[in-house]
Order: C-alpha cells, then structure tokens, then sequence
C-alpha cells in the first residue's frame, strides 16, 4: 500500500543514476485512477512553463526513497490546465477536500490517500483530518473503501459517501495512548 504523502519529494532516477527532478504531486484522471507524477522540473514554451509528468506505467521501480525510469524518453509534458485532478496543485485537488456522508455528516478533510499498486492505481483509502488538535489529541482518521466504491461521488468540492462508511473509520492513536 502506498501513501502519497511519502512519494512527494521522492527523487525520480534514470536506471543509469541520472536524477531528472522529484515528484511535486501525483496527477489522476477523472475516474481519480493514479496516471502519473508531476515533477518538479519544467519546460519553457513560450512564455509558460510547461511541467514535465512521467506516466505511472513508466516507472520501473518504485521504492521507499526513490522512483526509477528506464530512460528520459518516457518523460513528457502537460499544461497545467491538462492536470485537472492532482494531489495538492490541480485545479481540483485531493488534499483538504472535505468528505461527507450522503446524509450530510462531515467525517473530515483528506490529509493523505492510500494507493494499492497490485490492483491498478485506484484510491483504496483515504486518512482524514480534523484540524491539528484533534489530530494530535485524537488522531486520524482512516477510510479505508470497500470492495464497490461505486456509491461514492468523487466531486469537484467534496467527496461524498454512504452514512454506513462512518462505521468503519478507523482512528490512529499515536499521540493520545499516552
């Protein structure tokens, strides 16, 4: 299971050794399936810059502290009105997006989502938040989705869920089992 908040900042490698920049966000598409990371590094054209993107099936390995790629031919470019849905800097983005049961209960903003590679790129999870204290207080919450996410509505401004799904959050107790 991966989380994305620790493949940001990851360097992104050539198999020779040859760094070509590191992650700036992860890039999904309207299905929010994981397509690829956005870099770090740009291109100029005109009088734009232009971010550089590598396809999530063109990463060779993905480990702990690095992400590698065979060659520089796999690099490409997208506008930025081309990144729609990101992590943290699309236009619509995951991180902070308030998540609701369809009766209108808040459960929390996502801080971090959670991705299982052995089955395709889709979000399997999502870790909300409450705000700092009750983070550090109470800890955070995790979603993890059942087998059929089909009931729940990936929106522009918010997530919305069955009210069953506040069941089966569950909390990280770190810093209040003191």
């Amino acid at each position: 299971m991966i989380q994305v908040e620790r493949i940001l900042g990851l360097p992104v490698l050539l198999e020779s050794g040859k760094s070509i920049g590191k992650v700036k966000d992860l890039w999904f598409d309207e299905f929010w399936k994981l397509v690829g990371v956005v870099l770090d590094t740009y291109v100029w054209s005109g009088f734009r810059k232009t971010p550089k993107i590598v396809y999530w099936e063109n990463i060779v390995h993905f480990g702990e502290d690095a992400l590698l790629i065979r060659n520089s031919t796999v690099i490409a470019t997208k506008d930025n009105k081309q990144l729609l849905r990101t992590f943290h800097t699309g236009v619509v983005r995951l991180k902070d997006m308030p998540v609701y049961t369809i009766d209108g209960q808040h459960l929390g903003e996502i801080s971090d989502v959670y991705i299982k590679p052995s089955e395709g790129t889709q979000i399997i999870g999502y870790e909300l938040t409450d705000g700092f204290l009750a983070d550090v207080f109470e800890g955070r919450r995790k979603l993890f989705l059942p087998e059929a996410p089909e009931n729940i509505i990936l929106g522009e401004d918010a997530i919305l869920v069955p009210a069953s799904y506040e069941r089966i959050l569950t909390r990280d107790h770190t810093e209040s089992d003191r």
